[in-house]
């Protein structure tokens, strides 16, 4: 009775002990309460001219812990906080690998993650100006579909694109406009910085959206591998977004769909930001060709840079300062 005795206590305990190890691995997860993700840097995460990235470590991952994640190579930085940030890379694949790496990794906490999508951004020279920083309530894919050139039109009454509902889940995401809201609402009055060369570049267009000042906006993001530039291009943009009954667009750029798509898979589109600063117009001025326009410095990058970190990090700092709150109740326009 004793011997069985004995063996039934050590069984018991070895039990324990490995319930014990089990629930310590899972409390040594490291909780990522924000994950910036920016698309690239010009140089050193710190010090020098600034790309996406550089203002984000600075600012919250400095001395951070750093992660070797996959071998891509993606190296994720998460502080005290809980605010972690990367160099996600450029064009949908990239996008998509890297989102799907960090919140497929065992050492992460991803739970309750938002998710915030920094970085620079086209614009129509028609719907605002340089500097601009616009929060997105929708993504559209400006590759997915079937689409033709405009010398192949059968009639004057066709189109280019042909919308597909094969493609409509990565094509067309309707992100969490609420939260959208919200983030406009929080930072609609952030002063933005302007730039004398880029005023100067503003006054080679014509629209008067063109020759605003740098303001806070909301509304399409657009997202293309291919970095297309034009006039006619941006009418098919307009084909696109329509044809799927999505918004204006506002802003193009590379990645954001793929990011929209994965954090659909990880049931975190809900807790989707994308935050686009304004660096380039999407088309030439009159004065121009695309190619001249393509090669053209508008004066926009360095103030793009500080423009969307003044804007996205408002948000960071409110979602930090108030986790126990928003960990739990996704915030939302009053």
């Amino acid at each position: 009775m004793k011997r069985g005795f004995k063996g039934l206590l050590l069984l018991v305990l070895a039990i324990l002990s490995v319930a014990t190890l089990g629930a310590q691995a899972v409390a040594e997860k490291q909780e990522i309460k924000v994950l910036i993700l920016d698309m690239f840097e010009v140089g050193e995460n710190k010090g020098d001219f600034a790309g996406e990235f550089q203002h984000f470590y600075e600012a919250y991952l400095d001395g951070a812990e750093s992660y070797l994640v996959s071998k891509m190579p993606l190296t994720l930085y998460v502080n005290e906080q809980g605010v972690a940030g990367c160099i996600a890379g450029m064009g949908k694949a990239q996008a998509a690998s890297s989102l799907t790496a960090i919140l497929s990794d065992p050492r992460f906490d991803c739970t309750n993650t938002y998710i915030l999508v920094s970085g620079c951004s086209g614009m129509s020279p028609e719907r605002g100006t340089l500097g601009d920083v616009v929060w997105a309530n929708e993504l559209v894919d400006f590759d997915l579909g079937h689409g033709w050139m405009e010398s192949d039109k059968s009639s004057k009454d066709d189109g280019t694109f042909l919308r597909s509902e094969g493609y409509d889940r990565p094509g067309y995401i309707k992100l969490n406009k609420a939260l959208a809201q919200w983030a406009y609402d929080l930072t609609s009055d952030v002063a933005l910085s302007d730039d004398s060369a880029a005023a100067a570049y503003r006054a080679t267009y014509g629209p008067e959206e063109a020759l605003e000042k740098p303001a806070v906006r909301i509304g399409v993001s657009l997202t293309g591998d291919n970095y297309w530039h034009g006039p006619g291009s941006s009418a098919r943009a307009d084909e696109i977004t329509a044809a799927y009954g999505a918004g204006t667009y506002m802003v193009t750029q590379m990645e954001d769909n793929a990011f929209g798509v994965v954090a659909m898979n990880y049931d975190l589109l809900d807790r989707l930001l994308v935050c686009r600063d304004v660096v380039n117009y999407d088309q030439p001025s009159s004065g121009q060709t695309v190619r001249e326009s393509l090669g053209a410095s508008s004066g926009a990058f360095s103030m793009g840079m500080k423009n969307g970190f003044a804007v996205s990090r408002v948000v960071v700092d409110e979602i930090i300062a108030n986790w126990d709150t928003y960990k739990t109740r996704i915030p939302s326009a009053n």
